[in-house]
């Protein structure tokens, strides 16, 4: 973790303008091919859901931008970045749950069922105020349904900048399985251009073999 030196940043000026608004948050709605992704799942008899969530949060970790988090006033980067992903229960609530980053699937997904086995075995929304930590992404999925658009619980006096990333349900298209993907970042530390650099770069890791 190091202090970004704004004295000599091209957006420090971006950042000052999108720093004033009320709601700096700006948000991008897209679709995900997860067809080799989902396919190789299931032939290794492995979690979809855990797979997509570690290739996204190794796509997060690859920019630069998305590890990017303020706090008193400052800019931090952080060296890793880990997910955050809200989990649902079979009575139709869910829960918060904080899963460590690495590298190693194998490791990811360990941390990951051991979290989601917590939260089976629980009630209420396991998050106890001001337990919030900087270095996340704050991941959600609608399994039920596609969507086209979006919105967020916010509020607006809490120094927020974490990005929110939400995925929807698996549709087929001309015999590919695509996903809707939702992602809202602070554009005083985000643009347009590394939105579009991360979903490149998470639709190569789910077309790759793992």
């Amino acid at each position: 973790m190091k202090i970004l030196d704004q004295s000599s940043w091209k957006r420090k000026e971006h950042f000052d303008f999108f720093s004033k608004y009320e709601d700096p948050y700006f948000g991008i709605v897209s679709e995900i091919d997860c067809t080799k992704a989902y396919k190789l799942s299931k032939l290794k008899n492995q979690s979809f859901f855990s797979n997509y969530l570690h290739k996204s949060i190794c796509a997060v970790n690859h920019i630069e931008e998305m590890r990017y988090r303020i706090i008193d006033n400052q800019i931090v980067i952080y060296d890793q970045i880990h997910p955050a992903a809200t989990i649902g229960r079979a009575d139709g609530t869910f829960a918060f749950t904080f899963t460590l980053f690495d590298l190693d699937f194998k490791i990811f997904d360990k941390g990951l069922k051991t979290e989601i086995n917590k939260v089976k075995n629980s009630s209420g929304i396991r998050l106890k105020e001001g337990d919030t930590r900087k270095d996340v992404v704050h991941y959600s999925s609608i399994p039920w349904h596609t969507f086209s658009g979006l919105t967020h619980a916010r509020k607006f006096k809490f120094d927020e900048s974490a990005p929110k990333i939400t995925f929807g349900k698996m549709f087929t298209r001309d015999e590919h399985q695509f996903m809707n993907i939702a992602i809202y970042v602070h554009h005083g530390l985000v643009d347009g251009f590394h939105v579009a650099k991360y979903l490149e770069y998470f639709q190569n890791l789910m077309d790759e073999n793992f």
